[in-house]
């Protein structure tokens, strides 16, 4: 959904703006209720020659100067469109994932060859991109994710609304998790780490699990509800579901605990920093990034519940050490995630002289 994000920001600057993207796909129905136009094509099997063939008759007509890409498949389609037509269109990439696959074959070369620069969510995803893909370290730009300060902003929301919806007393710190459920978010080791506090901390606490399902991950949601039924008490926990409402969640939190074992950048740790919600983190994959250990958040071992447990304690029995968390986080992210911020710097990307293409071999 960054794409849509980015994609409405940018119109609204008065840029001309079309998004293509699967047909049906839930960013294509949600552009089209934000006022974007859309221009469906179909990215798989045969259906990708159809698509080349489209994007051929798009680009000749409508002469993109800029073209920004946020999965690396698509330039299996994008980069012999753009070369049929000999469009100079500036052709930007994000990656948001970490891969494991090396590419940097003759076909790869021509197809990343094209690229002006690849925009890297996190130090995490720009040392992937160096280690797989093949390009220079000059065409690596590491760029964070942005969050709306509007959108999450304490002064918004009322705590005891949420309390209130579930019930709970105004005695209870809340600890919660927020995330889809498959595996590697770290939902096992929340739950053990909740067993541990409930035996070691006596004032009440209670621990929400904020999230659904990810698609085909119904199984593992299961699973993680019985394991909770396992290790907790009923009145110790609760699972809310999916909730848009993300900000007003977070409004009644006391703690953020964020177990992902390795995560490409984290933008929950962003949204809950913006609450003034204080955090303990894992410290694998791009976390780091965010949360500097001791100043604005703790990290953890990654997959260790006992290190999660920890930190959660030190936050429980120390309202001095969540307070500074609040204020320091809450300045991290206006000073370096501020999403108005991401579009300038975007627009100058875009707006830089145009870059040579790759000379074939």
């Amino acid at each position: 959904m960054q794409t849509l994000k980015i994609a409405v920001a940018l119109q609204k600057k008065g840029h001309d703006v079309k998004i293509l993207c699967q047909r049906g796909s839930k960013l294509a129905q949600e552009a089209v209720e934000e006022g974007v136009t859309v221009n469906p094509i179909h990215f798989k099997g045969l259906a990708m020659l159809a698509s080349i063939k489209k994007l051929i008759f798009l680009f000749k007509n409508w002469k993109p100067d800029v073209i920004h890409t946020h999965l690396s498949h698509d330039l299996w389609m994008l980069v012999p469109a753009l070369i049929f037509t000999g469009s100079k269109a500036k052709l930007f990439m994000t990656k948001r994932m970490a891969s494991g696959v090396k590419k940097k074959d003759i076909l790869h070369r021509i197809l990343y060859g094209r690229i002006s620069t690849v925009f890297a969510i996190s130090n995490y995803i720009r040392q992937s991109v160096l280690n797989t893909c093949p390009v220079t370290k000059d065409k690596v730009c590491l760029m964070h994710n942005g969050i709306s300060l509007e959108r999450f902003n304490p002064s918004q929301y009322d705590r005891n609304e949420v309390k209130k919806e579930f019930d709970i007393k105004d005695d209870v710190k809340i600890i919660g998790m927020i995330g889809r459920f498959t595996p590697g978010k770290g939902h096992e080791q929340f739950l053990q780490a909740a067993k541990l506090i409930k035996k070691s901390y006596s004032l009440p606490v209670k621990f929400f699990i904020v999230g659904g399902a990810s698609y085909g991950e119904d199984d593992y949601k299961h699973y993680i509800e019985r394991l909770a039924s396992q290790l907790l008490a009923p009145q110790d926990y609760l699972f809310t579901g999916f909730r848009t409402d993300i900000g007003r969640i977070m409004s009644a939190l006391d703690i953020l605990a964020f177990p992902s074992h390795e995560e490409s950048l984290g933008n929950i740790l962003l949204e809950a920093m913006a609450m003034k919600v204080p955090i303990v983190a894992s410290n694998g994959g791009g976390v780091p990034d965010i949360i500097i250990n001791g100043e604005c958040g703790l990290l953890a071992q990654s997959k260790s519940a006992e290190e999660l447990a920890a930190g959660l304690l030190k936050l429980l029995t120390n309202a001095e050490l969540c307070g500074r968390f609040s204020a320091q986080g809450r300045i991290r992210v206006e000073r370096f995630f501020n999403f108005d911020r991401y579009i300038t710097s975007l627009e100058s990307y875009y707006l830089q002289p145009a870059t040579a293409v790759m000379q074939q071999d």
